[in-house]
């Protein structure tokens, strides 16, 4: 149970746990962190008129061509609520289309369109770019190890890169 504001504290106790943990060897900590550094490396490079989220999903379009919504969210791990939503706001963009799946009237099949497939050809150098500044401080075998330790972490320790 948690202490909660009001509470009685052991300082003895909280002064123990404060020396015994630092938040540069908090996972947490340091996930959030470099997550914020990728995502404002990310907009120097590729710029903020399309996310990081935007971009997998082209991506995962190009590569799949008339896929359902639950093959991209499989695709680019993302939730179906939060995707449906992206989906829409790239269709209203024009960098998409949906259309009802022939198979299965209650589903739809997605395509990136000219104008998805221009945006993705003009921005994959820099996203190229961005990822390599975000491995830069670390040398190629690390990197190596550091992208199959992430993919781990998310249980995709399968993938050979």
């Amino acid at each position: 149970m948690w202490a909660m504001p009001g509470d009685e504290v052991d300082k003895k106790d909280l002064d123990r746990q404060l020396r015994d943990f630092s938040l540069l060897d908090a996972p947490g900590h340091l996930l959030r962190r470099n997550h914020q550094r990728s995502y404002e490396i990310f907009s120097r490079h590729v710029g903020d008129d399309v996310t990081r989220q935007q971009i997998a999903l082209l991506i995962a379009l190009a590569s799949q061509p008339g896929a359902s919504q639950r093959d991209l969210v499989e695709a680019t791990a993302t939730d179906k609520s939060t995707l449906k939503e992206m989906i829409g706001r790239l269709v209203k963009r024009g960098w998409i289309s949906r259309e009802r799946d022939p198979d299965d009237s209650r589903a739809w099949t997605m395509q990136i369109t000219p104008d998805g497939e221009a945006l993705l050809a003009g921005r994959m150098a820099a996203v190229a770019a961005a990822q390599s500044e975000i491995l830069a401080p670390l040398n190629k075998a690390d990197q190596a190890t550091f992208l199959r330790m992430l993919r781990k972490l998310i249980g995709h320790e399968a993938h050979d890169g």
